[in-house]
């Protein structure tokens, strides 16, 4: 399973229990527990943004460098070999994959700075605001993102590139769990949507 999406996991999961502690339970020791449990949770979404920004500019780096330099492009920090023997057949087939990968990693990297920041304007008081509801959906479309070039467009690269070149590229077996993370996630956001109406209703009536 696909680390990045285990960890996706397990902020959700975090976030859920924050909300649902302070729901059901508001004496002060809980309350500093929902608090250490979120503070944990933005540091896990923000290392996640790092780690997949320094992902994205060694990929990056490693597609400049090939130009210039492929010996020691392939000794860049998470080099994929197998996409340099591509290199060496087409490469206009080479570039795009490598886009696709450097695509890949930027989206992580985006969607871990919105759980970020979704997590960090999150008041447990009131959980149920349009600009957490907002996050949400983003998110929910830039999973969706992950999925399109992850799966659609990289099983059509891996599709030209067998035909014209014979080179077999390995396909991308956790599409899928971002297809599914997607829906979750956005089926979460309606449901907070739903939540800030119920909100603004009884605001009314009141």
């Amino acid at each position: 399973m696909d680390k990045n999406y285990c960890l996706f996991l397990i902020n959700i999961y975090c976030l859920s229990i924050n909300i649902y502690l302070y729901l059901h339970f508001k004496q002060i020791n809980v309350k500093t527990k929902t608090q250490t449990i979120l503070t944990i949770s933005k540091f896990l979404a923000l290392m996640g943004g790092i780690w997949f920004s320094i992902l994205c500019g060694s990929q990056l780096l490693t597609l400049v460098a090939s130009f210039i330099n492929p010996e020691w492009a392939k000794r860049t920090y998470e080099a994929d070999l197998n996409l340099f023997s591509i290199r060496e057949q087409s490469m206009g087939f080479y570039v795009f994959a490598m886009c696709l990968t450097i695509a890949v990693s930027a989206l992580k990297a985006l969607i871990w700075y919105v759980v970020f920041g979704l997590l960090s304007k999150l008041k447990l008081q009131t959980p149920f605001s349009m600009e957490v509801e907002k996050k949400l959906e983003r998110i929910a479309y830039l999973l969706l993102g992950v999925w399109i070039v992850s799966t659609i467009f990289w099983k059509t690269c891996i599709y030209y590139v067998s035909t014209d070149t014979g080179i077999h590229l390995a396909i991308n077996d956790s599409g899928s769990e971002y297809l599914f993370m997607a829906g979750m996630i956005y089926i979460i956001s309606q449901i907070f949507k739903r939540g800030i109406e119920i909100q603004e209703e009884n605001q009314l009536t009141v």
